[in-house]
């Protein structure tokens, strides 16, 4: 089975997603001054919650147990990536707040929201398409591949599931 990465989202999930994807990118305002790590008891209720959410909008049904491991199996598959930038961006942010008056710091909480704001909007429209093209959920493991693929193409990088998108 291929998904399509560019299938159409209705307008109450990019309700869901636009919403989810606000919030987060506002919480990593306060959370990027603070330092990495410091918006994550936010970002994973968010986004189990948006999983259980942008499932039943589309027909199907997932328990909160199940949207816990698929959201958790998604950040950790991006993790690195995410981890690794918040760490240097607040790391470089500290170093430069004497020198620049402390606009390296409002630069690093911009970044954050912003990293946060992408990657929540990555992960809710890969979610969306995925839920969407299937009707039922019988592997996570392969519904966890597809949503990291999907969100993969929304950063541009490769993965090793791009044999299932179309």
């Amino acid at each position: 089975m291929t998904f399509s990465a560019s299938y159409p989202i209705p307008q109450n999930m990019r309700t869901t997603i636009t919403t989810c994807t606000a919030g987060l990118g506002g919480v990593g305002i306060l959370s990027g001054a603070i330092g990495p790590g410091a918006d994550l008891a936010i970002i994973a209720p968010t986004w189990v919650g948006m999983v259980c959410t942008l499932a039943a909008q589309s027909g199907s049904s997932m328990s909160q147990h199940t949207a816990k491991k698929l959201a958790m199996a998604v950040a950790t598959g991006c993790g690195t990536f995410v981890v690794g930038t918040k760490i240097a961006s607040t790391v470089f942010a500290w170093v430069l707040a004497l020198p620049t008056a402390g606009m390296s710091v409002a630069a690093n909480m911009a970044a954050n929201a912003g990293l946060n704001a992408k990657l929540t909007h990555a992960f809710g429209t890969a979610t969306a398409r995925f839920f969407l093209q299937t009707s039922s959920i019988d592997n996570t493991d392969l519904a966890i591949q597809v949503i990291i693929a999907l969100v993969g193409l929304e950063f541009g990088i490769p993965t090793s599931r791009d044999d299932v998108i179309a």
